[in-house]
């Protein structure tokens, strides 16, 4: 037993050197660990392979939104002027209206009710598309560079938005103003036709179905212009409000 006890105290005392060593290699190690795990990432060096495949990358992403923005904003365009085109033809089929239907109260009415309902069909195109295209602006807005750490890109940039919207918002207004002249037009036809029913036609000519019809086709028109009016209003991006007469 005497012989024993050096051995067993050598042991007790390796022992608890080598439990205080784990437990700092326990305390350390897991601190170690996490501080690796939530370092940031070094930031590539300037010219290095790294910092080139990272411009490159940003660069990339810019064209392809660039591109995107660029594709959406043709697609606008190019509703609306269909749109437009829609508008032109009733314009160019009342001429002949005039001059078909000259004596013809009641085909004149019929004619107008039927084109009143392709000019609704426009202005829902055209508002479908300006709706869109305010949409287009307010994201472009809002991704604006940050002033206070870019003054001048940012302040360029809104700039050239705001050239841009006013455009787009002068195109608008032009289209509601040849809306409304084409829409008064049809209501001046639809008068005289009814003038000369009256002295024309049998019965109550100003109450027949013909009429009706026209007239509650251009009522509703009025209430689609009316609304396409106040969305466009509404919807024109910050520095593109101005006083627009249509």
């Amino acid at each position: 037993m005497g012989a024993g006890r050096p051995m067993v105290m050598v042991t007790g005392q390796a022992g608890a050197l080598a439990l205080i060593a784990y437990a700092k290699n326990a305390k350390a190690g897991p601190s170690s660990a996490l501080s690796k795990a939530v370092a940031p990432a070094a930031t590539p060096a300037p010219n290095s392979p790294e910092a080139k495949k990272a411009a490159e990358a940003a660069e990339a992403m810019a064209k392809l939104k660039k591109d995107m923005r660029l594709g959406k904003k043709n697609a606008i365009g190019d509703a609306k002027g269909r749109a437009k085109a829609k508008l032109q033809q009733v314009v160019e089929r009342l001429k002949l209206l005039k001059k078909i239907y000259a004596n013809d109260p009641k085909a004149m009415a019929k004619a107008l009710a039927a084109a009143a309902k392709e000019l609704q069909a426009a202005v829902k195109d055209y508002g479908k598309a300006a709706k869109e295209s305010g949409e287009l602006y307010a994201q472009d807005f809002s991704s604006l560079p940050d002033a206070a750490t870019d003054p001048e890109g940012a302040a360029s940039q809104r700039k050239q938005l705001e050239d841009e919207a006013k455009m787009e918002a002068s195109g608008d207004m032009e289209f509601m103003k040849l809306v409304r002249g084409t829409s008064q037009a049809l209501k001046d036809e639809l008068q005289t036709a009814k003038t000369k029913g009256i002295l024309t036609q049998p019965g109550k000519f100003e109450r027949s179905d013909e009429v009706k019809e026209a007239e509650d086709g251009l009522k509703e028109l009025d209430e689609m212009t009316e609304d396409l009016d106040q969305q466009i209003r509404r919807d024109m991006p910050p520095g593109s409000l101005m006083k627009l007469a249509a």
